[in-house]
């Protein structure tokens, strides 16, 4: 076996793994729960597109401010359970993902 087949049939392990944590099956679930309401799901979209690019805007701008600004903007969305589960259960895998990630990148030689 090659060493690309080796990596590609761990990584498919990976992935199963990863979708059989309840983190990632949370996630899921709180995803379709969104589907079920288009409209909700376009403005929590938005939200998400929105607070990306100011937690990752120049040091020097006042973010605080600025994400505080952002969510009063989107209360009306942000207090819905299913969004509040949603950006949880997101928050929850994209978290365990990021350790994953770190753990890959702390045991590699750059």
């Amino acid at each position: 076996m090659s060493a690309d087949e080796e990596i590609r049939m761990c990584v498919d392990r990976l992935i199963d793994t990863l979708k059989s944590t309840p983190e990632y099956r949370e996630y899921i679930h709180a995803s379709k729960k969104l589907d079920e309401s288009p409209d909700v799901k376009e403005k929590v979209f938005e939200f998400r597109k929105e607070n990306y690019f100011l937690q990752h805007s120049p040091a020097g701008e006042d973010i605080y401010e600025k994400v505080e600004r952002l969510r009063e903007k989107n209360s009306d969305i942000l207090y819905l359970p299913e969004v509040n589960d949603f950006l949880m259960t997101e928050w929850a895998f994209f978290s365990m993902m990021q350790g994953v990630f770190d753990r890959i990148m702390e045991n590699m030689d750059f």
